[in-house]
């Protein structure tokens, strides 16, 4: 039996058994296929039925959710912009928790010669492009302990089948904490408000998922959430160590910066003593 691939489903094709009214109206009037609504409401609503749409490759009412986290990846990015509030680590952002720390006086110790004086602007605007980058191999880099334990909880499950699971959780928790970026102009509190919340999003969705595709135990259940949960300190640290040997790295082949003189300036200096 031939499984139906996105490339066979025709957007501009008639409707299909079980659109709406609305489903064809958006396709002819905004030229906008239906199923992106219907797949990010049923994210939250009926996200068993997503993951299992995305399992099987069947992509008629749902949007791979490959293709969804993709989306509201690259979408990030615009809406901190609108608010201003970057979504990568900055000088600033780094400092910010250490009054007294000078970035200034860090900044004249550069030993590269510029043809323009050396500004922490320029600096960041480097750090924000490089980042845009790496982020995307870090985020998957952190997803690989959730899909391991996963793959740990049900062996026979193929790894593309916790893949569609795990993207359909973190997708809901990408929707809450995008939709919660104004909170971050409101500083560090603000910013630590969202990312609970789509935390909270996160684990509530993934227990859905474990409670169906996991197993039904109760004391099963509670445990492998546990477990999931336990794996959030590892994600954070992968994610923190890539960041800063990105920015280390920047600041040292772009700019002769060391991160290390910055942050801890004596046990650089003691370091760099003969």
């Amino acid at each position: 039996m031939h499984v139906p691939d996105e490339r066979d489903i025709d957007r501009h094709a008639p409707a299909r058994d079980g659109d709406t009214p609305l489903d064809s109206l958006s396709i002819a009037v905004f030229d906008v296929d239906a199923r992106i609504f219907r797949t990010m409401r049923d994210h939250f609503l009926k996200p068993v039925t997503v993951a299992t749409a995305g399992m099987s490759r069947d992509y008629s009412r749902y949007l791979s959710p490959i293709r969804v986290f993709i989306a509201l990846f690259s979408f990030q990015f615009f809406v901190a912009a609108l608010f201003g509030t970057p979504i990568t680590a900055t000088i600033e952002s780094i400092t910010a928790t250490d009054a007294d720390l000078d970035p200034l006086a860090w900044l004249a110790s550069a030993r590269i010669e510029f043809e323009t004086p050396l500004t922490l602007q320029i600096i960041e605007d480097k750090l924000r492009a490089v980042q845009s980058i790496t982020l995307w191999p870090l985020t998957v880099l952190a997803s690989l302990p959730y899909l391991i334990a996963l793959k740990l909880y049900r062996p026979s499950t193929p790894l593309w089948g916790h893949l569609q699971i795990y993207l359909v959780a973190t997708n809901a928790s990408f929707v809450v904490m995008i939709a919660l970026m104004p909170l971050h102009t409101l500083g560090g509190a603000g910013m630590a408000t969202g990312m609970m919340i789509a935390l909270l999003a996160f684990f509530i969705i993934a227990g859905m998922m474990l409670a169906h595709f996991y197993g039904r135990s109760v004391v099963a259940l509670v445990l492998r959430l546990a477990g999931l949960v336990a794996l959030l300190p590892v994600t954070m640290l992968i994610t923190t160590i890539g960041t800063f040997l990105t920015i280390d790295w920047v600041l040292e082949h772009e700019f002769g910066l060391d991160l290390l003189a910055l942050l801890a300036p004596d046990a650089f200096a003691a370091m760099s003593s003969p």
